[in-house]
C-alpha cells in the first residue's frame, strides 16, 4: 500500500491531535466493515475515476494506521491511488459514529471523512496532487448495489466566447462527468457529479419505460421535472448490462444546454468512460464477405455485406482509408436509434475511404437516427447523371416523433443531382433534433449543397427539426437548374428551429438556375430561433432568373439574427429579408456587424428587402452593417439600402449606424411609394451625385432627407454626410474558409474616422463587432468596425 506518511510524521500528527489516543492496533476479525463506492474528480478531468474505502462500521473503533481500513482511487487510465488513515478525532463522552472525523493521507491525496446520523458517507477537503478535488460516494449493502463510473463531458458551441463564465473559461475541452448509480438501472437514484455548469443541481427522471434486447437494457433519463428546470435541460440514454453472465458494464452519454444570461444557451454533450461490448466492423477491398468482418485482419469487401446487418447501438463501421468502394449504405429503423450509444460509419488506416454511389444515393437513414459519419468520401456519378443524393437522412414516423442525434463530420461529398447533405421530413412535426454537419466539403452538385426540409404547412405551429449546426463547412460549384423551383443554393435549412449556420463559406454557385427564386448562398426560411454568422458567400450567380444572393432570412422566419459576415461580388443582394406568399408570418429579425462589398451586380442592393405579404413581415432591425456598393451595369440600379416593388414592406423596419458607401452612380437608399423605413445615426457617403430614393422622391442631401423625418433622433439631428475613412474600401477580396474573417482590414476605420461615435447609442448591440472587439452594453460607432467601447453620448450632427 502506497503511503507518503513516515513513521516520524505519523508521531508529529498524533503529537497535533492530543485529544486522541493510541489504540491497539490489533482486531479480533469480529468488526463489521463497510465498504463505500464513491466517484473523484478534480478540475483537470484526467484527474477522475474511482474510490473504493473501507473503514469500520462503527467509527468510534477505528485505529490508527488502522489495517483494515483503506481507500483506493483508481483514475480513467488504470492508475490507482492509496491513503491509510492518519489521524482522528472524537467527540469525548459519546457512542455515535458521525461524531468521529478520520483523516486519510497519502503522499498523493488526503482526504477527511465521516458519516451521519443517518449513516450516509461524508467525504470533505479532498486534494489530489496538490489540487481540489471532490467526491460523491454511498455504501454498498446486499441491498445497495454501487456503480461508480467516471465521463466527460464537453461545450459544443463555445469557440466564439470570449469571456470567463463565473471565472471559468468557456471552451471546447473535456470537464469532468461522473456517475454513481445505486441499482442497475439508475431507478433508485443516480447521483451526478460534474465540475462546471453543476449538473448534480439537476433532478433526475426516468423519461420513458426502459427496453431491453438479449445483451443489453437501455433507459432514458431527464433533467427536472417533466424533463427540464429553469437553467439546464440534460437528456441521455443509460446502458446497462442485462444479460445472464453477469458482466458488470454500463453506459450513460447524452447531451445538455445550459441557458445563462448574456450568453444563450452554451450546449454539450456528455458520456461516461465505461463502454459496454460493441461490435466493430471494416471492410476492405481487399477483404471477403465470408469473412468475420469483425478486424482489419478479417474485412468484409462489398457495402452490400453491410446492408445485410441490423446494427446495435455502439456498432462502429470501419471503411479503409484509400479504398474506392462501389453501391451505398442504407440504414433503417432496425439500425442504430440510440442517440447516446449512436453507430459510427468512418476510415481507418490511411487517407479517406471512398463511397462511389454511381447514379444512386451513397449513405441513405431512413427513420432511425444515432448515427455519425466522419472522415469519407461520397461522390456520386455526377450532377448531370446522377439522380439522387449523397447522404440522406429522412423521417417520415407518425406521431412527430423527433429522431436523436446526427453527426457528418470531415467528410467530402460531390457528383449528386440533388443534396449533397440533406436532413429531411415529412410527417407533421416529424424530423430530427441534434443534427452536427461540421468541417464538411460540398461541392459539385446541382440542386443544393447543405439543406433541411420537412412537411411544410403556413398554419401549423411547432417546427420538423430542432438544434441543427452547421459549422466550419465548404459549399461550392452548386450550379442549379430549371425545374419550377429554386435550385443552386449553398447552405439552406427549413423547417427548424433553434439553429445556427456558421463559419463556413460558399462560392461560384447557382449559375444554371433558369427560375426566378433563389438562388441564394446561405439561407433560412420557415424557422425560429436561428443564427447565421462567420460566414461568407461569393460569386452567387443569378442564372438567367433572379437572386442569387450572398445570405437571406426568407419566408416565415421568427427570431432571426445575421451577423459578423462577409458578402461580397454576388449577382443579388448581399443580405436579404422577405416573405413569400403563404408562408407564416416573419418578425424580429435582426441584420449586424455584416459587410457587403459590390453585390447586387443584376438585382437588389447591399441590403434588400421584399414582399411584406400584407403586413406579416414586422420588426426588422438593421445597424452597424458597413455597405460598400458599386453601380456596374444597367440592368439593376444598385444601392445599399433596397426595397423590391411588390408587396409593401413598412411594419416597424429600422435602420441604425450603418455605412452606406455608393460608388458611380449607386443609389445609398431606394424605397418606392407606399413602402416605410426609419432611418437613424447612418453614415452616407458617395463619389458621385447623392442620391436617396425615399417613397417615391428624391432626396440630393442628409439635411434635405431629414425633412422626411428620418435622421432625426429624440427629437434631434443624426447621422453623418461624409466619407467614412475606411482603410481600403472595394478592396476586400476573397478571405476564404482557411482564414479568419477579421482579416477583412479594407473595412476598418482610419483613426480619425467621424465614424468613430458618430452614431446613436444601440442598446444590446451583441457581444462583438465583425472584427472581434468585445461591445459593451451600448455603443455608437457607426459601421461595422467598432473602435471606441466606451460610450459617452449619441451624436447630434448638423443640428
Amino acid at each position: 500500500m502506497i503511503t507518503g506518511c513516515t513513521k516520524d510524521a505519523v508521531e508529529v500528527e498524533l503529537g497535533k491531535e492530543n485529544s486522541l489516543q493510541e489504540k491497539d492496533l490489533k482486531h479480533d476479525g469480529n468488526r463489521a466493515i463497510s465498504i463505500y463506492k464513491g466517484i473523484f474528480a478534480t478540475k483537470n478531468s484526467k484527474f477522475r475515476g474511482t474510490l473504493l474505502l473501507k473503514a469500520p462500521r462503527n467509527l468510534k473503533d477505528i485505529s490508527m494506521l488502522d489495517p483494515e481500513a483503506s481507500c483506493t482511487i483508481t483514475l480513467q487510465n488504470g492508475e490507482t491511488f492509496n491513503a491509510e488513515v492518519t489521524s482522528f478525532k472524537q467527540q469525548e463522552n459519546t457512542n455515535k459514529s458521525s461524531d468521529v472525523l478520520v483523516h486519510f493521507d497519502s503522499k498523493d491525496f488526503s482526504f477527511d471523512f465521516t458519516i451521519d446520523e443517518s449513516d450516509k458517507p461524508i467525504i470533505s477537503n479532498v486534494v489530489f496532487k496538490n489540487q481540489e478535488g471532490s467526491v460523491v460516494a454511498s455504501e454498498e449493502t446486499a441491498t445497495n448495489n454501487v456503480t461508480p463510473i467516471t465521463g466527460t463531458y464537453k461545450c459544443t458551441n463555445c469557440q466564439d466566447q470570449d469571456s470567463p463564465l463565473n471565472g471559468i473559461i468557456l471552451n471546447n475541452e473535456d470537464r469532468t462527468f461522473n456517475m454513481l448509480l445505486t441499482t442497475a438501472d439508475g431507478s433508485t437514484q443516480i447521483d451526478i457529479q460534474a465540475l462546471v455548469v453543476s449538473l448534480q443541481e439537476t433532478q433526475v427522471i426516468t423519461q420513458q419505460n426502459c427496453s431491453s434486447n438479449s445483451d443489453y437494457t437501455f433507459c432514458t433519463y431527464g433533467s427536472g421535472i417533466n424533463g427540464a428546470n429553469e437553467d439546464l435541460d440534460w437528456s441521455g440514454v443509460h446502458r446497462f448490462s442485462s444479460n445472464a453472465s453477469g458482466e458488470n458494464c454500463s453506459t450513460l452519454a447524452g447531451n445538455f444546454a445550459f441557458r445563462f444570461a448574456n450568453y444563450g444557451a452554451i450546449e454539450g454533450e456528455f458520456a461516461s468512460d465505461s463502454s459496454c461490448k460493441n461490435n466493430t466492423y471494416y471492410v476492405s477491398s481487399t477483404g471477403n464477405d465470408s469473412n468475420t468482418g469483425l478486424s482489419p485482419e478479417d474485412p468484409w469487401q462489398n457495402l452490400s455485406k453491410l446492408n445485410s446487418v441490423n446494427f446495435q447501438p455502439g456498432d462502429e463501421i470501419f471503411l479503409k482509408g484509400g479504398d474506392e468502394f462501389n453501391g451505398n449504405i442504407y440504414l433503417d429503423s432496425e439500425d442504430a436509434n440510440n442517440s447516446a450509444n449512436p453507430i459510427s460509419i468512418k476510415s481507418y488506416g490511411s487517407g479517406k475511404a471512398e463511397i462511389n454511389a454511381g447514379t444512386g444515393f451513397g449513405i441513405y437513414a431512413y427513420n432511425t437516427s444515432g448515427i455519425k459519419i466522419d472522415n469519407i468520401i461520397v461522390k456520386g456519378s455526377g450532377m448531370h447523371t446522377n439522380t439522387n443524393s449523397g447522404i440522406s437522412f429522412y423521417n417520415d414516423l407518425p406521431g412527430n416523433i423527433k429522431l436523436d442525434l446526427i453527426e457528418v463530420t470531415n467528410t467530402e461529398v460531390y457528383g449528386f443531382k440533388e443534396f449533397g447533405i440533406v436532413i429531411g421530413a415529412w410527417n407533421g412535426n416529424s424530423g430530427y433534433a441534434n443534427v452536427l454537419i461540421e468541417n464538411n466539403k460540398v461541392h459539385d452538385c446541382l440542386d443544393a449543397g447543405i439543406s433541411s426540409y420537412g412537411e411544410f404547412s403556413a398554419s401549423k405551429t411547432g417546427y420538423a427539426h430542432r438544434n441543427i449546426i452547421v459549422r466550419n463547412c465548404e459549399v461550392f460549384n452548386i450550379k442549379g437548374y430549371d425545374k419550377g423551383k429554386h435550385s443552386g443554393n449553398g447552405i439552406l435549412l427549413s423547417d427548424v428551429q433553434n439553429s445556427i449556420i456558421e463559419h463556413s463559406t460558399v462560392y461560384n454557385s447557382g449559375s444554371g438556375n433558369t427560375n426566378c427564386g433563389g438562388p441564394v448562398g446561405i439561407w433560412f426560411w420557415d424557422a425560429d430561433n436561428v443564427t447565421i454568422q462567420y460566414s461568407e458567400v461569393y460569386g452567387m450567380s443569378s442564372g438567367t432568373g433572379c437572386d442569387g444572393g450572398g445570405f437571406d432570412m426568407d419566408g416565415g422566419v421568427t427570431n432571426g439574427v445575421m451577423q459578423y459576415n462577409y458578402s461580397h461580388n454576388n449577382d443579388g443582394a448581399g443580405f436579404m429579408v422577405g416573405q413569400f406568399t403563404g408562408s407564416r408570418p416573419m418578425s424580429n429579425i435582426t441584420i449586424r456587424y455584416n459587410v457587403s462589398e459590390n453585390d447586387a451586380a443584376t438585382n437588389g442592393g447591399s441590403v434588400y428587402l421584399f414582399n411584406g405579404n400584407n403586413g406579416t413581415m414586422s420588426d426588422i432591425t438593421v445597424h452597424n452593417n458597413t455597405l460598400y456598393i458599386e453601380e456596374k451595369t444597367t440592368n439593376n440600379q444598385a444601392a445599399n439600402i433596397k426595397y423590391n416593388v411588390w408587396k409593401p414592406v413598412k411594419n416597424n423596419i429600422k435602420f441604425y449606424n450603418n455605412i452606406l458607401y455608393a460608388v458611380n452612380g449607386a443609389d445609398l437608399i431606394s424605397i418606392p411609394s407606399g413602402y416605410d423605413g426609419y432611418f437613424a445615426g447612418n453614415l452616407y457617403y458617395t463619389n458621385s451625385d447623392f442620391s436617396i430614393l425615399y417613397k417615391g422622391d428624391l432626396y440630393t442631401s442628409l439635411s434635405e432627407f431629414r425633412t422626411t423625418g428620418n435622421e432625426v433622433y429624440n427629437n434631434e439631428n443624426s447621422g453623418l454626410q461624409a466619407n467614412p475613412l475606411l482603410k481600403d474600401p472595394g478592396n476586400g477580396g476573397v478571405v476564404g474558409r482557411e482564414n479568419n474573417l477579421s482579416n477583412l482590414t479594407s473595412y476598418l476605420l482610419e483613426s480619425t474616422s467621424p465614424a468613430i461615435n458618430g452614431g446613436i447609442i444601440i442598446s444590446n448591440p451583441g457581444r462583438r463587432d465583425y472584427f472581434g472587439t468585445i461591445l459593451s452594453s451600448s455603443t455608437d460607432d457607426i459601421g461595422a468596425h467598432e473602435v471606441d467601447t466606451s460610450v459617452k453620448s449619441y451624436n447630434v450632427a448638423n443640428k
